[in-house]
């Protein structure tokens, strides 16, 4: 897929197509974020016209449509999109409001910002600096940013996510929006009057999935101070991938058990957990290593969805036997 990237501005780490502007610093305000994205337009709406026929002068005769609203640039008039008589403009002004009335700070790291596909899709991101390391784990478990991304040809909402996704594209900007749903980390202003109301509600619910990350946190402290034996990594490796009942065992059932087994044992002896595959978290997260990257699918699409989409039920699974070895000794 294409970037579809306009104009924008990163700092210090250009993005890969190299279309950014590269800043050095962090601009010392919304306002100065908005100009060097590029996005110091804005934007507007009207009363579309249609043609209605000619009057007996010869002259064409055009007729307001009251139901529907032409979105288009304020520099360029370029159109943008075509919206029901309900849309209300939340503008590139409101969107660093919203950032800074959630944030409740005005001194804001404006990490990247800019306009996709002619200006239909904007952006800005904001670092959040709220990296959370675990001890023990070489791994780095952040959701650095605040992004809010905005569509203005109707068809999305202006939406407020917390991500651990760096937005410098189009890939990037989708890649944000489907780790949103997953983690539910997302809240949505529509495009209508009454939006602005909506910031408080937005606020709590970026305090919501903070907090959320930090009992998550306080349970991977907990599982990395379980020391497990080799002997309990077995355990755990065959009550994580059982065998089926006696009845329905066959060779070919017989040797792909192993080979998932093996491919579990194999993640705890990788690199990615050598740090962790001593502690009950190492468990988890090779179990998690396993469920999302290696176990096998039919499709790309049912990868998508239980590796972004869907709550990992494996994870889940896995906390309860851990928890049982744990308290088994």
């Amino acid at each position: 897929m294409p970037d579809m990237v306009d104009t924008m501005y990163s700092v210090r780490i250009p993005a890969w197509h190299h279309k950014d502007t590269v800043l050095a610093e962090y601009p010392g305000s919304w306002a100065e974020a908005r100009e060097a994205a590029g996005i110091g337009w804005d934007v507007v709406t009207e009363e579309p016209k249609y043609l209605d026929g000619i009057d007996t002068d010869g002259f064409p005769i055009y007729v307001m449509d009251k139901e529907y609203r032409r979105v288009y640039r304020s520099d360029t008039r370029r159109t943008l999109g075509y919206t029901s008589d309900t849309y209300a403009v939340i503008d590139h002004e409101a969107m660093g409001a919203i950032i800074e009335a959630v944030l409740a700070q005005t001194n804001v790291k404006y990490e990247t910002a800019g306009s996709l596909d002619g200006g239909k899709a904007v952006w800005c991101l904001a670092k959040l600096d709220e990296p959370i390391h675990l001890p023990g784990d070489d791994d780095t478990l952040t959701y650095p940013y605040l992004a809010i991304t905005n569509r203005h040809d109707g068809s999305g909402s202006c939406t407020l996510r917390t991500t651990a996704v760096r937005i410098v594209c189009m890939n990037t900007w989708r890649a944000a929006e489907m780790e949103g749903e997953r983690t539910g980390a997302t809240f949505s202003f529509r495009h209508t009057k009454n939006w602005q109301t909506r910031v408080d509600e937005a606020r709590d619910a970026v305090t919501g999935a903070r907090r959320e990350i930090a009992q998550y946190v306080e349970l991977a402290t907990e599982l990395l101070g379980y020391t497990v034996t080799a002997q309990q990594r077995e355990l755990f490796v065959k009550a994580f991938i059982p065998s089926p009942p006696e009845a329905m065992i066959s060779n070919r059932v017989v040797t792909n058990i192993e080979t998932a087994r093996n491919a579990v044992r194999a993640i705890l002896e990788s690199k990615t957990t050598a740090n962790i595959a001593h502690t009950a978290y190492g468990l988890v997260q090779a179990a998690g290593e396993y469920n999302e990257h290696v176990r096998r699918f039919r499709t790309w699409e049912s990868h998508l969805n239980r590796s972004l989409l869907q709550p990992d039920e494996g994870k889940r699974r896995a906390l309860t036997l851990v928890r049982e070895l744990v308290k088994a000794g």
